[in-house]
């Protein structure tokens, strides 16, 4: 390995702040408390459900789309969500992770703000829903729009860290690979002026 490349910054050397790394890891957290217990419901573990009982599906497929299918989707979410702060995420556009933070996570927040609103105004007296609106308003649902809105803010947080986060550094004259594999050529002096 050359000396030039040897005092080289390693490819995902721009450091990412206490605070990025705390909103990044409280979606991962977010997205984990939206994906265990619909995986435990799959089990028939009715624990927290939010719905009444009689609303879970009959049918073999719906119940593990309803489940099994949204846990696994949340829980792999919640992954995906550490290419926000994490180095591997540099395999990824930064365009890309961004975008999906930013729409991703201002619908989950829009989602748990107004369903947290309507929710709060029945529990207040404010709005009187229909008796089988009523029905399906469990304590539960407390808890689970918040956590929508959780999701969904600090995704967005962790996306606007990323996009004002700097670039990775080169030296100068070296080849630095990008997270694909390629050397980008930085073009010497010798080069410019010629």
């Amino acid at each position: 390995m050359s000396k030039a490349r040897e005092g080289a910054t390693p490819v995902s050397a721009v450091p990412v702040s206490r605070w990025e790394r705390t909103v990044g890891y409280c979606a991962v957290i977010a997205g984990l408390a939206y994906a265990l217990p619909h995986l435990w419901w799959g089990l028939g573990i009715m624990f927290a459900y939010p719905d009444t009982p009689e609303s879970v599906p009959d049918v073999a497929w719906q119940r593990m789309i309803a489940f099994w299918g949204m846990g696994a989707a949340s829980a792999l979410a919640a992954l995906a969500t550490t290419a926000l702060f994490r180095p591997w995420g540099d395999f990824f556009p930064r365009w890309l992770r961004v975008g999906a933070a930013l729409i991703g996570g201002t619908g989950l927040a829009l989602w748990g703000l107004g369903y947290g609103y309507l929710r709060f105004f029945v529990a207040v007296g404010r709005v009187e829903p229909s008796a089988e609106v009523a029905a399906s308003f469990g304590p539960w649902n407390f808890y689970w729009y918040p956590v929508f809105f959780v999701w969904g803010a600090s995704l967005v947080l962790a996306g606007l860290h990323l996009r004002h986060r700097p670039r990775r550094p080169s030296a100068s004259g070296t080849d630095v690979p990008r997270p694909d594999g390629r050397a980008r050529q930085t073009p010497s002096t010798i080069e410019v002026n010629s």
